[in-house]
């Protein structure tokens, strides 16, 4: 794919406030549809994120969190590009007013390897967790779902209430947090946004009490949702595994399914447990999982919902193809809207 750059050493600098007035929910779901079925077709390059730890994750938690620094690697071949993204995470950095996570998103041409683009990966982030969270929605909720709980209600929270509002015929929000000025900020943002009633709940329980779908977008260390609490029928999206997950839901649901094999079983049993993901070692196995939506469900080689009182979980860390193809296409929407920043860097 090419694009009317300039000189070979100027890239494009994409801002946080730009990739979130160009990259709209419709879009972004769009994108990661593709991308997945790209990764069921063989047609991306990928590796697991590399995890630089900054402090023992199996000791105690320090004064802001566990902190982390990772590289997630990418080829879309279909789109000529290739991408890493840099991104760190402190959970409680925000007691210094700092964001929990912060990225950066570098966008290569795979055709020249000229580097095309800086783009904010925070929230490219955001919006394809919404996005990879309504995907598997899409295979594992009931179509009519139309009562959504969220909890947890920071940007995460937003982009699955506006994204799986594109797909699902939503009636009522239900949002919890911890700090009910936020909830409150929430609803009315969101009820304004996509013109459905917003109703704080006093507690996680009584949030999703009548849910269809559930998404949980914490930071909580330990699980805030337990399973008992999930109603017959209902859809749980599971932004960061089990960390604030009852991992009973796996066991205890009739379908556990994550995004990818490739990239989950590495949190489920591989070299990120104990680490990331929420779990202990031997706690869980691929023998616990359905499926996955890659390669199994979206291809059709599974089924994915079978029943209106099945209760299901999608697990999904997040795999490098989703930040590469979303900012790859927040680069050609730059270019589009002659958007964005040139900057010289050799």
């Amino acid at each position: 794919m090419t694009s009317d750059r300039r000189g070979p050493g100027e890239i494009l600098v994409v801002s946080r406030s730009e990739v979130d007035s160009l990259l709209s929910p419709a879009r972004c779901l769009e994108r990661c549809l593709e991308t997945f079925r790209w990764v069921g077709e063989g047609q991306i390059e990928q590796t697991n994120p590399v995890n630089l730890y900054i402090h023992d994750r199996l000791g105690p938690e320090p004064p802001f969190g566990h902190g982390v620094v990772q590289a997630f690697p990418a080829m879309i071949r279909p789109l000529d590009r290739a991408a890493v993204k840099w991104l760190s995470s402190f959970r409680m950095n925000p007691k210094r007013g700092l964001p929990a996570i912060s990225a950066l998103d570098l966008v290569t041409d795979t055709d020249t390897g000229m580097p095309l683009a800086l783009v904010d990966g925070t929230s490219v982030t955001n919006a394809r967790t919404g996005g990879h969270s309504t995907v598997g929605a899409m295979y594992l909720a009931r179509p009519d779902s139309s009562r959504l709980a969220i909890i947890g209600c920071g940007h995460e929270g937003r982009t699955h209430a506006l994204t799986l509002n594109e797909q699902f015929p939503l009636e009522q929000v239900v949002a919890f947090d911890i700090y009910e000025e936020q909830a409150n900020r929430f609803a009315d943002e969101i009820a304004a946004r996509i013109g459905v009633p917003v109703v704080v709940a006093p507690d996680v329980e009584t949030a999703v009490a009548d849910a269809d779908i559930i998404c949980v977008v914490t930071t909580a260390p330990r699980p805030v949702l337990m399973e008992e609490w999930v109603p017959a029928g209902a859809h749980v999206c599971a932004a960061t595994g089990f960390r604030d997950v009852d991992p009973g839901c796996a066991t205890s649901f009739d379908k556990w399914a994550v995004g990818w094999y490739g990239r989950d079983l590495a949190w489920v049993e591989g070299e990120e447990v104990g680490r990331l993901g929420g779990l202990r070692p031997g706690a869980l196995s691929r023998a616990d999982i359905y499926g996955d939506i890659a390669t199994e469900i979206m291809p059709g080689h599974k089924p994915g919902r079978e029943d209106d009182r099945e209760r299901t979980i999608m697990t999904h860390m997040g795999m490098p193809a989703l930040d590469a193809a979303v900012a790859s296409l927040v680069y050609d929407l730059a270019l589009e809207a002659g958007a964005g920043t040139w900057i010289e860097v050799f």
